[in-house]
């Protein structure tokens, strides 16, 4: 049988590489996540390939609104401890034999993620590109707009030169 340590996140204490944190506030509660933040569970994980798994159980479970009925919180939801682990017993290490079985749409799952991210990025650069693009843009019609100014001066000069020469 699968048994997990399960513990509220404190910055202070090591963390292990092979951990995963579950958000514990906000609507997100229960969204997993690959590094800590303030208010997440720390879950430990005996390799990397069970970290991996873990990882993308409790994703399909928070993508699909899972915790939800377990949140609390008049202000700001928040899932509690016990109820996390109430899940892990009931739902997460029943799913792990699961798993083996739709190992196919995990890895689609994945290669969609991956996909997901890598598309994240273009689109970062691409608005990045967009941003330099007007600045370039911006600076040459400044650079017109004073170079027509000076035009401007210029010629109104020449004009009261000629004016006080009658």
């Amino acid at each position: 049988m699968l048994n997990f340590k399960v513990r509220t996140y404190n910055p202070e204490k090591e963390t292990p590489e092979n951990s995963i944190f579950i958000l514990s506030r906000g609507r997100n509660a229960g969204k997993p996540l690959f590094k800590p933040c303030p208010n997440c569970f720390i879950l430990y994980c005996r390799n990397e390939t069970e970290k991996e798994n873990l990882y993308w159980i409790f994703y399909t479970l928070w993508k699909n609104g899972f915790f939800h009925p377990y949140l609390c919180g008049s202000v700001i939801d928040m899932l509690r401890l016990s109820e996390l682990k109430k899940v892990i017993q009931n739902w997460i290490i029943p799913s792990f034999s699961k798993m083996e079985q739709n190992g196919k749409i995990l890895q689609d799952i994945k290669s969609v993620y991956m996909l997901e991210q890598y598309y994240s990025k273009q689109l970062k650069q691409l608005s990045e590109l967009r941003n330099i693009l007007v600045k370039k843009y911006y600076y040459k019609i400044l650079s017109l707009r004073q170079l027509l100014e000076w035009k401007v001066l210029h010629l109104e000069k020449q004009v009261s030169l000629q004016l006080s020469c009658f």
